[in-house]
């Protein structure tokens, strides 16, 4: 069971960190000074002259010289405890941190995406609540929904630096090309409909091949389930016992999808997966995509004919419920080793990075993924092109790995359950109720074990 465990940990681990691009560490680990202390030395009292720095490890998969960065700043910034960066490609961390998390041969901090749960449920990390409470933090100061996914129930295990956000972008070439108005700020999902129609219209009447729209409906992550929380819904109940997908404006959405893929407007599920949505836009044949912001950050689009005309603007706001959600699976937190003899030093590090302002602020210029702590948002969008559209719509980020352990097999329910729906085999009704029922009994096993 326990080996079991662990290559499902590992294999969530590759899953979840590269669902939006993130990059693998293909450098070798650092190791920490043969002369780090073992156990924990005084972090205040005494002479600073003194005391040798508390020598803890810092370890991460990816962003080698982002993280160095980061580290240098922190050991720059105070005496009392030197931090060794420790990189691992990301084809090898889940293993060993699964291996090593829960004892002293493991690092102090470390990175962690929907592994927080899953590790913090199994005891590997250090719950974090009543040293919070202690010290009196504000975690206000912090996304709603990136917070909450650290929890399990009142306990604590992680603290959230960043998540992520989508938008539309369109091209501002095929627009002009037929003639058709650009998206305004303040859209509904009723006006992405509308203006998709009358570009396919104009398309088709001037034997044009583009799409107006290649929603990502491919993705049942990144596009299926963005669309129906862009009416209002969320994945699961407030109290993660059920599925919360199956409401009328859900119906509404799917419905708006299944209409436009009917006419031409929306490229089907067929297309999406034979080519990509990023493809049919950088070769000009999509007027309009999802993206979140890997692509401006790394360059997807330079080099090519689209990035001069291309624009962000923020996802549209439900035709019924007036509001969006923007849910996300990607999100990274720093995390303390359960089994860490210097908790004091590593707690030290984990609230500088993630509250501290010189430290956020450096975090923001240097990371592409949406900032958790509200404090960094000035700082990101001034340092990123195309991060204002994401910034103003960070608030409704919603963040999804709500469930530990079976969150995964959650996701994977969508597209079986919905794409018969976008093939006009069966109601979005009847998908709908497929797909809550799926949810519901994988929820259903998980409490029961």
């Amino acid at each position: 069971m326990k080996r079991f465990l662990g290559v499902f940990l590992a294999m969530v681990m590759v899953l979840c960190m590269t669902a939006c691009g993130n990059d693998d560490g293909k450098s070798s680990s650092s190791t920490p000074s043969s002369g780090a202390e073992k156990s924990e030395q005084p972090l205040g009292g005494g002479d600073a002259s003194d005391e040798k720095p508390v020598e803890i490890t810092f370890a991460t998969w990816a962003m080698e010289s982002e993280m160095t960065k980061m580290v240098d700043l922190y050991n720059s910034s105070q005496s009392k405890v030197h931090v060794t960066l420790q990189v691992t490609p990301l084809s090898e961390y889940g293993t060993l941190m699964n291996a090593v998390l829960g004892t002293s041969e493991g690092p102090d901090v470390l990175w962690a995406g929907l592994q927080t749960r899953l590790w913090g449920n199994a005891g590997k990390l250090a719950e974090l609540q009543e040293r919070a409470a202690q010290d009196n933090l504000d975690f206000g100061v912090f996304l709603e929904y990136p917070l909450k996914q650290n929890y399990v129930g009142d306990k604590l295990y992680g603290i959230p630096c960043y998540t992520d956000s989508y938008a539309i972008c369109y091209n501002k070439a095929i627009f002009d090309k037929y003639d058709v108005a650009y998206p305004q700020k303040g859209w509904s999902w009723t006006d992405y409909e509308a203006i998709a129609e009358e570009l396919n219209a104009k398309i088709k009447e001037q034997g044009g091949s583009e799409f107006a729209s290649a929603f990502s409906i491919n993705e049942p992550a990144h596009g299926t389930l963005l669309m129906l929380t862009g009416n209002g819904a969320k994945l699961y109940n407030e109290d993660v016992s059920a599925c919360a997908l199956n409401v009328p404006e859900s119906v509404e959405m799917l419905e708006m999808m299944r209409r436009m893929i009917a006419s031409g407007a929306q490229a089907d599920y067929d297309t999406l997966v034979e080519t990509s949505p990023n493809s049919l836009f950088i070769s000009g044949l999509a007027a309009m995509i999802v993206v979140c912001p890997d692509p401006g950050a790394n360059g997807l689009f330079e080099g090519t004919a689209v990035k001069d005309t291309l624009e962000y603007i923020a996802f549209p706001n439900g035709p019924t419920s007036g509001t969006n959600y923007i849910s996300t699976v990607t999100m990274n937190n720093l995390v303390i080793n359960s089994g860490t003899e210097k908790f004091d030093a590593a707690w030290d590090f984990v609230t500088w990075y993630t509250m501290d302002q010189a430290a956020v602020d450096l975090f923001a210029q240097i990371e592409w993924h949406l900032p958790t702590n509200v404090n960094a948002l000035d700082s990101w969008k001034a340092s990123h092109d195309y991060a204002e559209v994401y910034v103003e719509e960070a608030e409704r980020v919603v963040t999804v790995w709500d469930v530990p352990l079976c969150n995964y097999s959650c996701l994977g329910q969508i597209s079986p359950s919905l794409i018969p729906v976008f093939n006009g085999e069966i109601s979005a009704e009847e998908g709908l109720a497929n797909l809550e029922k799926a949810i519901n009994d994988l929820i259903t096993e998980e409490r029961s074990k």
